[in-house]
């Protein structure tokens, strides 16, 4: 008898002190919580939000009584103090947490050859349980787009096609429109950087026949020393690009890595302000991007980037200043590259995205990014 006491207390004793240390959540990402939180995981998920400052401290009910999915895909309301002709045509935002994609992505289409299908884009977790989405690119992947451009160090034109493997919402009209919108991105601690372009995120303008590049993009250059941010805010939308409309609609800063950190070189084209310097993210960790834009021709215009909460991209003025016939609008996240010109082929890349989010206003961008 004192034999089977004993075994109960020793029982009751291991699971009280497994229990005590399944609730260790100083390794648990702020994401990891929150989830928790929302789902009603209990007040110790509730008390920990609370001793980090997390805004999650009590279910955020405007936005669990939208779900249209588990523990993913939110629709936004939108705040009565946005003007409802400016709204954004999307509001949305997906943490990836139930694993489905509800997005578009890039397939066989009238410009796209080589399609992998739904094959570049994976849910994967991190050891605390959060769930992100792993794009990939890999040579002729979606393949689109012959281009050439002159580089004297390789001796003249370089031919190119692009290879691809992004996401996107339905496209849809957005002229005289303000979208913020931002995600959070994770380059892979074996990611290898080439010597070409690398876009990761873009909002595009679309026109019948369009043959200019979008109004908004984050791009790598040089092995990743530089951060291209920027774009064009106009121009006759279906001729090629020259060096006079490009000095007249351009949008641009380059951050070049030096010692960990991005230095700002002297702004091309368009005046644009943004941080003289900022810290630059180690491969391995992840970093967040908002990007606020007013897509309009008035002088009211804007284009925002903030990394990290620094504003390293600031450009106010006219954003829609096209001659064609518009069609519509585009936000994409993940990689757009330049095909090897030597047809070898460069390597395999991967990112990691997650809490992609579109809204109409900073504020309600900043409830789900901070």
């Amino acid at each position: 008898m004192n034999y089977c006491i004993r075994l109960v207390c020793l029982l009751t004793a291991s699971i009280m002190a497994t229990h005590a240390l399944s609730q260790d959540m100083s390794g648990w990402s702020d994401k990891t919580v929150c989830r928790l939180v929302k789902n009603n995981g209990g007040q110790k998920h509730i008390d920990e939000a609370t001793r980090r400052g997390l805004s999650c401290k009590a279910p955020i009910k405007p936005y669990a009584s939208t779900l249209t999915g588990s523990n993913g895909w939110e629709k936004v309301p939108i705040p009565d103090y946005v003007d409802k002709k400016t709204k954004s045509p999307w509001n949305i935002h997906d943490n990836f947490e139930d694993g489905r994609l509800r997005f578009n992505y890039i397939n066989n289409g009238k410009n796209i050859s080589n399609s992998p299908g739904i094959k570049p884009y994976k849910f994967k977790q991190d050891p605390d349980g959060n769930t992100y989405l792993e794009i990939t690119v890999k040579h002729k992947w979606n393949t689109c787009c012959h281009g050439a451009s002159f580089n004297s160090a390789q001796s003249g034109k370089r031919e190119f096609y692009s290879e691809r493997a992004e996401i996107y919402p339905v496209p849809s009209p957005a002229r005289e429109k303000i979208i913020w919108y931002g995600f959070k991105v994770r380059l892979p601690k074996d990611f290898i950087h080439i010597n070409d372009r690398v876009m990761f995120s873009q909002f595009f303008n679309g026109f019948k026949g369009m043959k200019k590049g979008p109004l908004f993009k984050l791009s790598y250059y040089d092995k990743g020393k530089r951060l291209l941010i920027g774009g064009d805010t106009g121009g006759v939308a279906h001729s090629d690009l020259d060096s006079g409309e490009k000095r007249k609609y351009g949008i641009q800063l380059d951050y070049y890595l030096r010692d960990k950190k991005r230095s700002r070189a002297v702004p091309k084209y368009k005046y644009v302000s943004g941080l003289l310097t900022f810290d630059a993210t180690p491969l391995g960790e992840w970093t967040t991007y908002k990007v606020g834009i007013y897509n309009t021709k008035k002088d009211r215009g804007f284009v925002k980037v903030y990394k990290d909460n620094d504003l390293v991209f600031d450009y106010k003025g006219a954003t829609f200043d096209w001659i064609g016939s518009y069609t519509e609008s585009l936000i994409r996240i993940g990689l757009y590259r330049n095909s090897d010109p030597s047809g070898k082929g460069y390597p395999d890349q991967v990112m990691h995205y997650d809490d992609f989010t579109i809204v109409s206003d900073k504020q309600t961008l900043d409830k789900y990014l901070n």
